[in-house]
């Protein structure tokens, strides 16, 4: 973990025409999401920007008023108009204030939730290679934590557009002194105006180069808080051991941040000097005119007022500048993973035809595999070698072999998560990849032995075997009938409404057995024409598992059946048995035959029996 990664390193030398390409698409996302919300919040914005030159004008009308009144030339009573408006003012901003607070808030939610979405829409539609990659966990942590940027953009452009404003009227102001004056603010402040570039660009690069360590802190964290791994935690006793490389790794990166704080306050606290430094000649300056009689008093108080605040709408312009070319960098990586190539990554799935076929409704030859070598990306090393078997349609097939033989790799390859380095795999003579993907999915089901826990209710569970199906309780009920889960899930408290699990204060956990079921439940659901279990009843017994095959074997009929198993009282109930050993096809037959050749097939289940007799 010394490695720090830069996911895309193309986009860290993104030049300012790239920054200002995100900022229009942030607006056209915003629009999209909650146009209302972002109209008024626009409207408001601006609106406030002229309130304070307004209140401070007026407060030169009110001390000229006053002192011409205290020598005689007015009466007081003038001055209530003048005192009206600026309270006017005052209410004003207070209700904008607030109005604009609450439109603020709601529009931050929506767009949270809307680029939320937009994610894991994103993530969920990326091949399984993706998973495979680090590098596009780096790419979608990066995405993730900076989900706020996107709306931080809006705000900081907004508010670059409100100081603008506000400062095109202080500066109209400031020219009752001399126009120079703001000749003066400008120079003073225009370091600042580098330096936000500078140091936006700066934090840019460490929030990259850290990405992974955050990653590694989440793991941690995770290993020290899951329910999953609290176990092995303290049978091994691991948590002090992870405790202090966690905090060894905050540390590193603790201390490589107070170095960039530090760093910027330096600089930072120098330039407010410089600014300051303009504001004070500029004071100066009123005072040897007012001394001359050259402008009024009230004129004395407006210049001290317009200098200070246009002093702070210009650093509050500079700040949004930088703001927003900041944000806009970081933006970028939420809209990167938008963008994201679903061919960006080795072993991605090759692209769909123009015109890709639907599968056939029936399957009539069954499905081929034709000389099919396969390797997992990032490695050499060859998982499959040169395979080839038929699959009759509506057989019964089981796989079996050592472990990390290939087995797993060929359910992969059949359920096209991956398609072939080389060769093809042919469902009625047509090579998969020609077909539809979404057929495809309907069509092929499959339970892995490292089936997924759904922590929602059982009828959930059961009803994500066939997504269309989900609201069709009497289905759901049905395949767990046949799946032997029924009578587990009517034990629970809420019966099929039961939130299983313990993510939730309400979830009942389940056994490794009942689990099983309920996941078998969602193959019998499905409607799809051919069926997988990669030896998804490893927690049952032997008996079991058994007779659970043999319900698929009488429930799937008019289904193919191809399953993983070790235990050779349930492989011999196939029609056709294929051994893998090391990525190649060894034998292939039924049971009987297999056993009268006397080769691998023949000393496996050999050696199984013998554990019995």
């Amino acid at each position: 973990m010394d490695e720090n990664f830069r996911p895309l390193d193309a986009s860290l030398r993104r030049k300012l025409r790239d920054i200002v390409r995100i900022v229009p698409r942030v607006y056209s996302f915003l629009w999209q999401v909650t146009p209302g919300y972002f109209a008024i919040s626009c409207a408001i914005m601006v609106v406030t920007a002229l309130i304070p030159a307004a209140i401070i004008y007026m407060t030169k009308v009110i001390v000229d008023g006053v002192v011409e009144a205290a020598s005689g030339g007015s009466h007081w009573t003038d001055l209530v108009t003048p005192v009206a408006v600026v309270f006017g003012l005052w209410l004003v901003e207070t209700l904008l204030g607030t109005v604009s607070n609450m439109v603020q808030s709601m529009l931050s939610e929506r767009v949270q939730f809307a680029a939320r979405e937009r994610i894991v829409a994103k993530a969920g539609s990326l091949d399984i290679a993706f998973y495979e990659n680090p590098k596009f966990y780096d790419q979608l942590r990066h995405a993730q934590d900076q989900l706020y940027q996107v709306t931080g953009i809006v705000w900081s452009s907004i508010g670059l557009v409100r100081s603008g404003v506000g400062l095109t009227a202080m500066a109209g102001l400031l020219t009752i002194l001399h126009p120079f004056a703001i000749v003066v603010l400008f120079v003073t402040v225009l370091p600042s105006l580098l330096m936000q570039g500078f140091f936006a660009r700066l934090w840019f690069d460490f929030d990259t180069q850290w990405v992974r360590n955050y990653r590694m802190l989440d793991y941690l964290q995770r290993l020290l808080t899951s329910r999953d791994s609290a176990k092995e935690v303290r049978i091994f006793t691991l948590k002090d051991a992870l405790v202090g490389r966690f905090r060894r790794f905050r540390e590193t990166q603790l201390r490589a941040y107070l170095r960039m704080q530090f760093r910027s306050m330096r600089v930072r606290t120098g330039l407010d000097i410089v600014s300051l430094a303009g504001v004070a000649s500029i004071w100066a300056y009123a005072v040897y005119q007012a001394a001359l009689a050259r402008i009024t008093v009230g004129d004395l108080t407006l210049v001290f007022n317009a200098a200070q605040q246009a002093r702070s709408q210009l650093n509050a312009l500079v700040g949004s500048g930088g703001q927003v070319y900041e944000q806009a960098l970081f933006a970028t990586r939420f809209f990167d993973l938008l963008d994201m190539d679903p061919a960006s990554v080795e072993a991605a799935l090759a692209p769909p035809p123009p015109t890709p076929a639907p599968t056939p409704k029936r399957l009539t030859q069954g499905i081929e595999f034709r000389n099919v070598s396969f390797k997992y990306p990032g490695t050499d090393k060859w998982i499959l070698r040169g395979v080839s078997f038929d699959v009759p349609a509506r057989s019964k097939v089981a796989i079996v072999g050592e472990n990390g033989a290939g087995k797993t790799t060929l359910v992969k390859l059949l359920a096209r998560l991956y398609d072939p380095v080389e060769g093809e795999v042919l469902f009625d003579g047509r090579d998969l990849r020609e077909y539809d993907l979404g057929h495809v999915r309907r069509d092929v089901a499959v339970v892995f032995q490292d089936f997924f826990r759904y922590d929602l209710s059982a009828a959930d569970n059961v009803g994500f075997g066939e997504i269309r199906a989900l609201d069709d309780r009497d289905r759901i009920q049905a395949a767990a009938k046949q799946a032997g889960a029924h009578d587990i899930i009517e034990a629970l408290p809420k019966g099929y409404d039961t939130v299983l699990g313990r993510t939730f204060d309400e979830g009942v956990d389940l056994s490794g057995g009942e689990w099983q079921h309920l996941a078998i439940s969602r193959a019998f659901l499905s409607d799809a024409q051919i069926l997988i279990l990669d030896e998804p009843t490893a927690a049952l017994d032997a008996f079991r598992e058994h007779r659970l095959y043999e319900q698929v074997a009488e429930l799937s009929a008019n289904k193919t059946v191809v399953f993983i198993s070790h235990r050779f009282s349930t492989v011999r109930m196939a029609d056709l048995i294929v051994v893998v050993e090391d990525g190649e096809v060894t034998e292939l037959g039924d049971h009987e035959t297999l056993i009268r050749h006397n080769g691998k097939y023949a000393a496996m289940f050999n050696t199984q029996a013998a554990r019995y007799r």
